[in-house]
């Protein structure tokens, strides 16, 4: 960079004068844990279809890294985040949201690409299972939430919803608009269930449901947290009467053409997630169709709609977290001190080894809880929740520690994306439940004796092949040692116990699983070659599953070898 105004030595070129980050490059080809979980979990696909697929998740990594990056850049400066209109030029009540055209051609591009529609595509002709669904996502988040990762997982959710138990005459309508080729709705539903007097106790809540005649609904009361307002959203209220909760569908949009009865009284100034609006409404006499049946209310909501969105959650996650990663180890390639690279300091690269392996853990065990959700294994029950929690956490830690590896640059908003990328995983980490909540749910998912059955055999089928190698014995003596701790716990400790440290069981629940993850990986490359960089991987995991992220490391491990740590970090 030059000043041909301003001579002054102090303005010369230095080492990141031309640093560009990351924009332009494929993040899908920078991607070595996707992928592997790509490629693995496709291995009995027809050649034609794994081709298709690979090429089609390796577009998207293109768009991610080129185009949609500059339109989320530039979508969230001051002026340019959606607007509420209240009114029309005439005066009538439109309460619409306006967003910025870069905005709206961010959901427009990945919306046509198929990223939650691509089954509803006339030129798509294979099937759209999740390792292909969930890898768009993935990839979706290593921009950050962007105005729209949140619109994603509510529409995927809507889609998924419709398609379960949606009626004929929702489907024919609603799947059009959500899903359809063509559709203008780009990304449009929403979810309104949260009110001031209760958000995950939906129970306590004080919005009525009252049943019409010809079998409409009228709906009554406010929403607190109402994400992505749009053309159609779920939504809650009791049924009038009783303290049954019902779900309704609610299209902004009457049949006759009016604004339905909500009034959207002012958008929310929440500290990240602000490239898509979370508004407070009031319901008038809002016109709804019951989604479900009506005294299902709150199973259908957590089974279909909650369930997708914490999936989305911990995918958010490791896109937010691996776009962190990539950002610190760049800027590393670039930044000097002292007389050398600061990636040459063993500290340092000490500290960029840990975030990978834990952004690699998360990647490699979300896509494992949505192949068993996938097969219909019960153990998704113990690790959606899980994930949701453990995800976002550790998003938040390696976000901050890459704004931290930046030092000063880091908390700059217009150098990199980092502090976006905080903040936005801070909001993943109060979605869809609080840790408190969350781990209860995974707590009570462990606690039954056929769900932990499903979750212990996955861990033991696992960590079969790694038995008995030497190179990957200190890593399979940390996991048999936190598997049996776990055992323990649910076996011996008291309830009162159990409850006071669920996140501290849940912390264990997940550590095991990533432990067991990687020493998978590491066994199936071992059984066709003399090395596995997942070895390091497994054997680095298991010194920070078995002291910690901030303790001493061991001499003899990967942290204090030089050809195992650049291994990590170069990954």
């Amino acid at each position: 960079m030059t000043y041909p105004t301003l001579k002054h030595p102090s303005l010369d070129p230095y080492d990141i004068s031309d640093y560009n980050g990351l924009r332009g490059q494929n993040f899908y080809e920078k991607d070595k844990a996707l992928q592997r979980v790509v490629e693995r979990y496709s291995e009995n696909f027809t050649p034609e279809h794994k081709k298709a697929m690979i090429d089609h998740i390796k577009g998207y990594g293109e768009l991610v890294g080129g185009t949609l990056d500059e339109l989320t850049e530039k979508s969230h400066k001051e002026g340019k985040y959606g607007e509420l209109v209240k009114y029309d030029r005439t005066g009538k009540r439109i309460d619409q949201i306006v967003y910025s055209p870069e905005q709206t051609l961010s959901r427009k591009l990945s919306y046509d690409y198929g990223v939650v529609n691509l089954d509803f595509h006339s030129d798509w002709k294979f099937d759209f299972p999740y390792i292909h669904r969930y890898a768009l996502t993935y990839l979706m988040n290593l921009n950050g939430e962007g105005g729209v990762a949140c619109p994603l997982a509510m529409t995927d959710g809507m889609i998924y919803a419709l398609k379960q138990i949606g009626t004929e005459k929702q489907k024919k309508k609603y799947l059009a608009l959500t899903a359809g080729e063509g559709s203008a709705s780009h990304f449009m539903a929403g979810q309104y269930v949260t009110e001031r007097v209760g958000g995950s106790n939906v129970l306590a809540n004080r919005t009525v449901a009252k049943k019409l005649d010809d079998g409409k609904w009228l709906l009554n009361g406010e929403k607190w947290f109402c994400s992505n307002p749009g053309d159609l959203w779920v939504t809650t209220a009791k049924i009038e009467g009783t303290n049954t909760i019902g779900m309704f569908l609610v299209p902004r949009i009457k049949e006759n053409g009016e604004l339905n009865g909500h009034h959207i009284l002012r958008k929310k100034d929440i500290i990240g997630s602000r490239g898509k609006l979370t508004v407070e409404i009031i319901y008038e006499d809002v016109e709804a169709e019951e989604f479900g049946r009506p005294g299902h209310g709150i199973v259908n909501l957590i089974k279909y709609i909650i369930k997708i969105s914490r999936i989305h959650v911990g995918f958010g996650a490791c896109g937010n977290a691996r776009r962190g990663v990539m950002e610190a180890i760049e800027y590393a390639n670039w930044r000097t001190a002292y007389g050398k690279k600061i990636n040459q300091f063993s500290s340092y690269a000490r500290n960029l080894a840990e975030m990978q392996i834990l952004q690699t853990a998360m990647t490699f065990v979300n896509f494992r809880s949505v192949d068993l959700v996938e097969k219909g294994d019960t153990a998704s029950e113990i690790l959606i929740p899980l994930l949701k929690y453990k995800s976002s956490s550790q998003a938040s830690w390696i976000t901050q520690r890459a704004i931290l590896c930046l030092g000063g640059n880091g908390i700059v908003g217009d150098f990199s994306p980092l502090p976006r990328l905080h903040n936005d995983s801070i909001i993943n980490e109060t979605w869809e439940g609080t840790h408190l909540i969350v781990t209860d749910h995974c707590l009570h998912a462990l606690q039954k004796q056929k769900v932990f059955t499903a979750y212990s055999n996955q861990i033991e089928v696992l960590r079969k092949d790694a038995k008995g190698k030497t190179e990957l014995k200190y890593a399979y003596d940390i996991l048999e040692g936190k598997f049996q701790e776990l055992k323990d716990i649910l076996e011996k400790e008291s309830k009162d116990w159990r409850e006071i440290n669920r996140v501290y069981i849940a912390d264990l629940t997940y550590g095991v699983i990533a432990l067991a993850e990687f020493l998978e990986q590491a066994a199936y490359d071992l059984k066709k070659n003399s090395k596995s960089v997942y070895t390091e991987f497994a054997n680095g995991y298991a010194e920070l599953f078995a002291n910690g992220v901030d303790s001493p490391r061991k001499k003899d491990g990967v942290f204090l070898n030089q050809e195992s740590l650049e291994a990590i970090v170069q990954y």
